[in-house]
């Protein structure tokens, strides 16, 4: 029915589980550093350095998998993933959480290479868009559910539980992981192309897909560090309310993410990237400007919902123009730069939101999004013989 094979059904099971475990734990992740005493600026360290971490991986990861293959790499990411959450309930120090954390965190850059280039693997030219799209349904997914039941958890049972269920369902994830076909356990090196990634007639463009990626992810550790506490302490919602925000922007990303790579697949990708950026600006700058926190929610979903519709764009715009040999390597840079983003987005939003101000972070968004505008100019699409815009 989404026209996936076995291999991918496995993948977006895999990814659902992974999808579901995240957003259990991350959206109100800040709020539980803040119960155990750490301030705005260690909860952005905390971020931050997971953040270091998961981009120190993306390259490695990228190679790792060209040489042992993408089912291993993707067994190692569950593994790795599973045992942190259930120490980090047992944990009573924001510092015994924080290493523990990162660990959690990271294991996922090892998932997302492996992923990206398993759908780039069973996709066409002209449905690659769409076939990403299709895979990024398991976050939403995920998150309409997570973030709302675990907030409710954590008024009625506390902390621990949250943990606990991340852990489980990380465990539980072996099975899809373990069934997936060996194909490519041998390595990439026979897969078409060579060269170098950052050599002649890629440089410019991954120069510009790193610029692009910075500026999103900065965006993302904005928000993932500063608005629940900001929606706590300054619009004084609970924890279920809270996770109402992520679960509303998942049921919109859900709604939106298969039509819009379609709409890629169909109008170019660079078109809808643009067009999908350009309300973001306004969209953050009015968050100034809002007193009720249903508003608040409007402008969240729907910013959530336009910048996901760039998600299947950019990973299309990447895997047209990039060999497939070279395609780890891609993959690696582009995450590496959105880990960069994500660790300077916390910082910047914890001495923002201190030094000058609650509303400052949200309106730092706005001006790094139109940067964002900016980058996407940069982009040119490299269509494969073969396709055709209407494919």
């Amino acid at each position: 029915m989404l026209g996936l094979n076995r291999e991918l059904w496995l993948l977006f099971a895999l990814n659902l589980a992974i999808g579901f475990a995240n957003q259990f734990v991350q959206p109100l992740f800040p709020l539980f550093l803040s119960g155990l005493g750490a301030s705005e600026v260690e909860i952005g360290l905390v971020l931050s350095l997971a953040n270091v971490v998961s981009m120190a991986l993306m390259i490695p990861s990228g190679l790792l998998m060209n040489r042992i293959g993408k089912r291993s790499v993707l067994l190692l990411s569950v593994v790795l993933s599973s045992a942190p959450p259930l120490l980090i309930s047992l944990a009573r120090d924001w510092r015994v959480v924080a290493p523990l954390y990162i660990v959690f965190s990271a294991s996922f850059s090892f998932f997302i290479v492996a992923r990206m280039a398993i759908v780039s693997d069973n996709a066409t030219p002209g449905n690659r868009a769409t076939l990403f799209s299709v895979m990024n349904l398991a976050w939403p997914v995920g998150g309409i559910v997570a973030p709302i039941v675990s907030g409710r958890v954590v008024e009625g049972l506390g902390w621990a539980p949250i943990f606990q269920v991340a852990s489980g369902v990380m465990a539980v994830s072996l099975v899809p992981t373990l069934m997936l076909g060996r194909g490519g356990e041998g390595g990439d090196h026979g897969r078409q192309g060579g060269g170098s990634i950052l050599g002649g007639e890629y440089l410019r463009f991954i120069s510009v897909v790193f610029g692009f990626h910075f500026l999103m992810g900065v965006v993302e550790g904005v928000f993932s560090a500063v608005l629940p506490l900001y929606l706590r302490d300054e619009m004084l919602l609970s924890e279920s309310l809270i996770g109402l925000f992520y679960t509303a922007s998942s049921v919109l990303i859900l709604l939106i993410q298969v039509p819009s790579g379609r709409l890629a697949d169909r109008f170019g990708r660079r078109r809808v990237l643009l067009l999908s950026l350009l309300p973001l600006p306004f969209l953050f700058g009015a968050w100034g400007l809002v007193g009720e926190w249903w508003l608040l929610l409007a402008l969240y979903t729907a910013a959530s919902g336009f910048r996901s519709m760039t998600w299947p764009s950019s990973l299309a715009i990447l895997t047209d123009f990039v060999p497939p040999g070279l395609l780890g390597s891609a993959v690696g840079i582009r995450m590496t730069s959105m880990r960069l983003g994500s660790t300077v987005g916390p910082l910047l939003a914890g001495y923002l939101y201190g030094a000058v101000g609650p509303v400052a972070p949200f309106l730092a968004s706005a001006v790094v999004s139109a940067g964002m505008v900016v980058a996407a100019l940069g982009f040119s699409e490299k269509r494969e013989e073969g396709a055709s815009a209407g494919a």
